[in-house]
């Protein structure tokens, strides 16, 4: 093939075309300059796209490598100490408290209830807000009441995405994968169920956990509860005289958080809103299924203050109607055995190992899960002398009819079954 053949005929037609279309070369030019804007922004996006890339793995160079790094962990942890499964149909705990003013503040009360399926019976051990937990490091505080708002930060690994043991750390890397370690945020959840489990040797197989307005609203929602006051009171606007009397959310909570200085005082409290619990308890226990969760949980769940659980709105409302038989004289109350003393320049409530030990296994061991001393790895005793008085009490001493209606911001809903 002549080797300026073809060049020399497409040169020429490219001539040719030109010059017989002038109009032709003008537009030729424009497109030349369009391409040019063209290259123009597209190697703009590029560039900013390489940058991207170089800062993103800039830090995450830096997440793998600095020690200080935050990381922030969306999933809760679930890693408690839970029931043995061959006893899960025989034997339940559950947490119930009540939280502060703000949701990470101090929580106003904690308990751990022990469902025992097959007697049907409820024991309910309620823990004061200045008992000790020591300083082991487990947890981020001392005292239980303040674990909710205080959740402790982990060691992480960024490589094994989890949480690390302290035996797998040498010189603040992981010795599985030789990765630098992190902090990540702590489950105040998790660390919450850690005082149930480590303190008391206790399983707990799901928590409820009301803020302030829920209770409230919760209350208002069953239209009232009747309480039998010891003393009259003024809650808001509203004086209720001594003795039985139908109150509203404000009211309840008002029995529930008000309290003398001191663990004394706390004490007194925690007895006293065993009323609230029983008048609850009543109350819900005598709705129909469709109308507690349609009229009572389905509406707390969906306002502004529901429960913090790890159960969903149909499995509350399964829990508590699956409770509705039990009987008050079966439900009975004690406050941890404990002492007062000083740790630290501070005052605590600190249990008493041995009658702990001998009311747990009372009345919060009813199927035999092997519970002994060594079973309350992070307990500390405090004080000398004997224990404070349990104040053992069945509910049905202090319970009273439920037939009274508030006024309430539920003033539709009613207590009939």
């Amino acid at each position: 093939m002549p080797k300026n053949r073809k060049k020399t005929d497409y040169v020429s037609l490219a001539s040719k075309t030109a010059r017989q279309n002038p109009a032709g070369r003008a537009a030729k030019k424009g497109t030349g300059k369009s391409k040019k804007v063209v290259t123009g922004i597209l190697t703009g996006i590029i560039v900013l796209m390489g940058i991207f890339i170089i800062a993103g793995g800039i830090m995450v160079y830096r997440a793998l490598s600095s020690p200080g790094v935050k990381v922030e962990v969306i999933e809760e942890m679930t890693s408690h100490i839970k029931t043995p499964s061959n006893l899960q149909s025989k034997v339940a705990y559950y947490i119930v408290g009540l939280l502060g003013e703000e949701i990470d503040s101090t929580t106003e009360t904690l308990a751990i209830v022990c469902w025992d399926k097959k007697a049907g019976t409820l024991n309910i051990l309620q823990i004061p807000q200045d008992t000790y937990l020591g300083d082991s490091g487990r947890w981020a505080v001392r005292r239980a009441a303040d674990v909710w708002g205080n959740p402790k930060d982990l060691d992480w690994c960024l490589t094994c995405r989890g949480p690390v043991e302290k035996d797998e750390i040498q010189n603040n890397k992981h010795t599985v994968c030789n990765t630098v370690l992190s902090k990540a945020k702590g489950s105040a959840s998790q660390d919450l169920c850690g005082v149930f489990n480590h303190l008391l040797g206790l399983p707990v197989d799901g928590y409820f956990l009301f803020p302030q307005q829920g209770l409230v609203k919760l209350v208002n929602l069953v239209g009232g509860i009747d309480v039998n006051l010891d003393s009259a009171i003024t809650v808001g606007d509203i004086s209720y005289k001594k003795g039985v009397q139908t109150i509203d959310g404000e009211a309840a909570l008002y029995l529930s958080v008000n309290k003398k200085s001191g663990i004394a005082g706390d004490i007194e409290r925690l007895v006293r809103q065993r009323k609230v619990f029983a008048a609850l308890f009543q109350r819900l226990a005598r709705l129909s299924k469709d109308r507690l969760g349609g009229d009572c949980i389905i509406p707390l769940m969906n306002g502004s203050t529901p429960i913090r659980t790890n159960f969903s709105r149909d499995e509350i409302v399964d829990l508590i109607f699956s409770m509705r038989d039990i009987n008050l004289s079966s439900i009975t109350a004690y406050v941890l055995p404990g002492r007062t003393g000083n740790a630290g320049g501070k005052t605590y409530y600190a249990a008493h190992k041995s009658s702990l030990l001998e009311l747990i296994n009372q009345a919060f061991n009813p199927h035999g899960i092997p519970i002994n001393e060594d079973s309350f790895p992070e307990l500390k005793e405090l004080g000398s002398g004997k224990p404070q008085d349990t104040r053992k009490q069945a509910l049905s001493e202090i319970a009273v009819e439920q037939s009274g209606l508030v006024t309430t911001t539920a003033a539709t809903t009613t207590t009939k079954p």
